[in-house]
């Protein structure tokens, strides 16, 4: 995804100076929180570079009873990339969402999405910018959760709608839904089908299926389904004010294979981006 955004911005080199809202799940929160504070497309692209991600994830440890890595690594990386315990509230030329699971609201008795936003009255202005992204990128399995979060994309892994209902009930002057102009952005996609007979399939099926692809069939359909299902709704919202960039990947790519870097690089550079930029110079203004 950096390196989609440097792509973008060396064609259109005001293309982040007009944006109102940056909205990210996951390592894209880490996204919109880093251009959401003025930094740039270079600056993101160096976060996410092999060295880095060689170290946020290791040392690997026996996951089936703990999570794969300490979040160690990663807070360290995340506090020298917002040196000085930046908060949200500090963030003032943009707009910020990023979205997390809480797994114990108190006064609710419940749990709960949680949308971390920036907007005037928000309670998350006081929320640390490390804080907000260490909880949304806590994915199951693979670090601890945080302050009691999750990863956001637990439900909000394509956060595309969730950022058209904030741009619309928060900001002032509420804008009309077809004054809303949305680019998405995704880490790449792996075409997946499951053409065996699932009739027969149980527990073990569903969740594990070691010897054919996918490895893990439901957690497939929930991660994919829901960015799949909110790029359809925000296209029925949006209609030409919607454009979805997602290149298809030569492989399914574990979340933590930092060996696959140079590899995603080279897909991302030698995507075609013509479209995105007709899409852009005719929408984005």
């Amino acid at each position: 995804m950096a390196t989609l955004v440097k792509r973008l911005v060396d064609q259109f080199p005001n293309l982040l100076e007009q944006v109102d809202l940056f909205a990210g799940t996951s390592t894209g929160s880490i996204v919109a929180l880093t251009l959401a504070s003025g930094r740039t497309a270079d600056t993101l692209v160096d976060f996410y570079s092999i060295e880095n991600l060689r170290t946020v994830f290791s040392p690997s440890r026996f996951h089936l009873f703990r999570p794969k890595y300490s979040n160690a690594n990663f807070r360290n990386l995340l506090e020298s990339h917002f040196p000085g315990s930046p908060r949200l509230g500090d963030i003032k030329k943009y707009k910020l969402l990023a979205p997390s699971f809480k797994l114990d609201v108190s006064r609710k008795h419940d749990w709960c999405p949680v949308f971390s936003h920036n907007f005037l009255g928000s309670h998350h202005l006081e929320e640390l910018i490390v804080d907000v992204a260490l909880r949304s990128a806590a994915a199951p399995t693979i670090f601890p959760s945080h302050q009691g979060h999750i990863d956001g994309g637990m439900m909000a892994n394509n956060p595309s709608t969730a950022a058209i209902a904030l741009a619309l009930g928060h900001h002032q002057p509420r804008p009309d839904l077809e004054d809303v102009c949305l680019l998405s952005l995704g880490t790449g996609f792996s075409p997946t089908i499951i053409s065996l007979n699932t009739k027969g399939w149980g527990i073990i099926q569903w969740m594990l299926n070691p010897f054919r692809l996918p490895a893990e069939p439901l957690l497939n359909i929930l991660f994919d389904g829901v960015v799949e299902a909110d790029a359809i709704m925000s296209r029925h919202l949006l209609r030409p004010h919607y454009w979805r960039l997602n290149p298809p990947l030569l492989r399914q790519t574990a979340l933590d294979d930092w060996k696959a870097v140079p590899e995603l690089i080279k897909t991302a550079n030698d995507y075609d981006l013509q479209p995105t930029f007709d899409w852009i110079a005719s929408n984005w203004n």
